[in-house]
């Protein structure tokens, strides 16, 4: 009885410190007030273009990011809930910068389940000001090797509070 009660007391303190904590991964998107909008157009693959984004988009907080090795320092944010208008089908991202720069420097967007990305900051524009990043017809291709591209316009929100250069 005695490890019984232990065993409660334990799974029940973990149990508060998670709540307390905000008991979630800080890296799924939670629900902001800021819309964005994506258009998928010329894609390769059947079924993808369209317009994602019918309503405010879940985002991470900006993160500023030092790996270590050759890759430099980044400010990084995800998004998700860009549902496609008139049609089935989602968008997400990983969105990534350095800090002070006002082009991407890598992105990941995923759109019903396949992955694309870009490593060139050409077609986009970090709007830190205006708290969003903005495509203009950027490419991007299939990170599963396929050859498979789209080309993506639109607005990608950020939050506001963000790190130094961010």
């Amino acid at each position: 009885m005695n490890t019984l009660l232990k065993t409660c007391a334990v799974t029940f303190a973990a149990a508060a410190l998670l709540s307390a904590c905000g008991g979630g991964n800080d890296d799924d998107p939670s629900p902001s007030d800021r819309t964005g909008v994506l258009t998928i157009t010329e894609a390769s693959v059947n079924g993808l273009d369209g317009v994602y984004g019918n309503g405010s988009l879940n985002l991470t907080d900006v993160d500023k990011i030092n790996p270590i090795g050759s890759s430099p320092q980044v400010c990084s944010f995800k998004f998700d809930g860009a549902n496609r208008v008139l049609g089935e089908g989602t968008a997400f991202g990983d969105l990534r910068y350095q800090p002070d720069s006002n082009v991407l420097y890598r992105t990941f967007v995923t759109v019903n389940g396949r992955e694309f990305s870009s490593e060139e900051g050409a077609d986009t524009e970090v709007q830190r000001g205006r708290d969003r990043i903005q495509f203009s017809g950027k490419k991007l291709t299939a990170t599963d090797n396929s050859g498979a591209t789209l080309r993506l316009t639109g607005l990608v929100p950020m939050r506001g509070s963000r790190p130094t250069g961010c």
